[in-house]
């Protein structure tokens, strides 16, 4: 007998200690028989209100018939669980609660136990997690379509900035190609000297102008990017060729080696070229007079890499230094007494480019004592070398002496371009070169010029006054007399997509200002199937 009122008295204790509310039922009547404090507490009723009283008519069960319904299903099931119950309390605010009964035996009585908690706090908690995550959402919506705007506004910009750029750029190397091909007569040695000093300076501009749009690519994403087998000996020599004359202007020696198994490589042979050049023009310009520059590439079959390393014996990179290389626009010789001249893009390049490769940079250098740049990319010992490749060597092209006076017209061209400048010098050029050439300064004068005369090429500006060229193009694709009238794009817009968004319109080829005039006369010679 002890046993059992020991035995209550804890059940009682834990029932009035309890932080849940608890509620026994009677399993036939429905009656309430005791409640614990915390119930009491957390809906406001007190114990008279509850006891002695069916689970329907206390007010926080809802209405009566909802509470019948609730108690059969209390009585024909062991246990239910409601994980989202509103009771309401007395003061008529409603608290969400966990209800969970249990039925069991008390002697010959059958008893129903509910055990209810309150998960106000809890469900309050969610309700602000769920609008923190509502205006998380908004906010990054938001913030998203801000990011958007600014990527197109970038966009629009570097476009613009690019065919501001490259369109008197393209004057200032057009004209010199010109001087340099004779079409204003033979120069003199000094005169060729200036000229040759003049393109080389363009040339230098175009290539940081390219720098610069190729970062902003990539970061957007929209990166021209090929592979395909690529034959390594070539790609060096023709990375050398091009620095080798500032190379001997400073006496530094250039060395070269090669494994007999680097001979093939998947890669985009253009990057790879564009990576090892910047590479070997740092080190020349980084090496003092009389120095030494190394490429040397080794493949390791084990380890299906392929490493060119380009080291010399410059004036080094401090350790502390060697975190800041490759990021964009960061020159470590910044300051107003700058002694070597660039943009700081040229590292962040090779980086960029090389990681679409899937391979890596690793720099070596100390201070004084110079630097070893090593590009490792994944490489195959299956790779094998096509038996009917031809090997390009690197060769400049030598400038012949155009006659003055054509002997023949070789063919009617209709330039469609509103720049006086290049105007000039792409008439002058053709026109020495033997072709009738014919002006439009609009997209509307080029609709009235063929219908005087037809062409046999129309060299087609894309962004002029009255009608673009890309509507004017479009617009000659519909007459059937100019269907299949050859159309050449010269367009100082050279961002990705501006090449396809041409030949959708109807035009034949793309060429990017500034373009090489000679470039250009072998492409117009294809349409025109001539040859010298």
């Amino acid at each position: 007998m002890q046993t059992l009122e020991d035995s209550e008295l804890r059940y009682r204790r834990l029932f009035e200690a309890a932080q849940d509310g608890i509620l026994i039922l009677n399993a036939e009547t429905g009656m309430i028989e005791d409640v614990n404090p915390y119930l009491i507490k957390m809906l406001g009723y007190s114990r008279e209100e509850f006891v002695e009283k069916k689970l329907w008519e206390v007010g926080a069960f809802r209405d009566i018939e909802a509470s019948k319904e609730a108690f059969e299903a209390l009585q024909a099931n062991e246990y239910i669980r409601y994980e989202d119950l509103p009771l309401k309390a007395k003061d008529g605010s409603l608290v969400q609660v966990e209800f969970v009964s249990n039925v069991y035996m008390a002697g010959s009585q059958k008893i129903i136990q509910c055990n209810i908690r309150d998960i106000t706090d809890r469900k309050q908690a969610e309700e602000r997690i769920r609008q923190l995550n509502v205006d998380l959402e908004r906010r990054v919506a938001e913030r998203t379509m801000e990011l958007v705007y600014a990527n197109q506004v970038k966009d629009e910009f570097l476009a613009n900035m690019s065919h501001e750029l490259r369109t008197p750029l393209s004057g200032i190397l057009g004209f010199s190609e010109s001087l340099m091909a004779g079409v204003y007569g033979e120069l003199v040695s000094r005169q060729d000297y200036a000229v040759q000093m003049i393109r080389s300076s363009g040339e230098h501009l175009l290539e940081l102008i390219n720098d610069i749009l190729d970062i902003s690519r990539i970061e957007a994403g929209k990166f021209d990017f090929r592979l395909e087998e690529v034959e390594v000996n070539q790609i060096c020599h023709a990375s050398l060729a091009f620095i080798r004359q500032l190379a001997n202007k400073k006496s530094i020696m250039v060395e070269y080696t090669i494994s007999e198994d680097a001979i093939m490589i998947f890669a985009d042979p253009r990057r790879l070229k564009q990576v090892l050049i910047n590479l070997l023009n740092n080190a020349v310009k980084f090496t003092p007079a009389k120095g030494r520059v190394i490429l040397d590439v080794q493949a390791s079959a084990e380890e299906s890499l392929m490493r060119f390393s380009i080291q010399d014996t410059g004036i080094g990179i401090a350790p502390e230094d060697l975190p800041k290389l490759f990021h964009p626009f960061v020159q470590l010789d910044g300051g107003l007494s700058r002694q070597y001249e660039g943009t700081g893009l040229g590292l962040a390049l090779v980086k960029k480019m090389v990681e679409l490769h899937d391979g890596r940079v690793e720099v070596r250098s100390e201070p004084g004592r110079g630097s070893r740049f090593t590009v490792v990319l994944p490489w195959s010992a299956g790779m094998q070398a096509l038996n009917d490749r031809d090997l390009v060597e690197s060769s400049v092209e030598p400038y012949a002496v155009a006659p003055l006076v054509p002997l023949r017209i070789r063919g009617k061209i209709l330039l469609a371009e509103d720049h006086e400048t290049n105007v000039l010098v792409t008439r002058d050029y053709l026109e020495n070169r033997g072709y009738q050439v014919f002006i439009a300064h609009s997209g509307r004068e080029v609709l009235s010029k063929v219908e005087e005369f037809t062409p046999d090429i129309i060299l087609m500006d894309i962004q002029m006054p009255d009608l673009n060229g890309i509507d004017t193009t479009r617009r000659l694709r519909t007459d059937p007399r100019f269907a299949t009238l050859p159309i050449i794009a010269l367009t100082a817009f050279a961002m990705l997509g501006d090449r396809e968004r041409c030949l959708e319109a109807g035009m034949n080829e793309y060429v990017s200002k500034p373009f090489k005039l000679k470039e250009l006369e072998r492409m117009m010679e294809r349409f025109l199937n001539l040859s010298d």
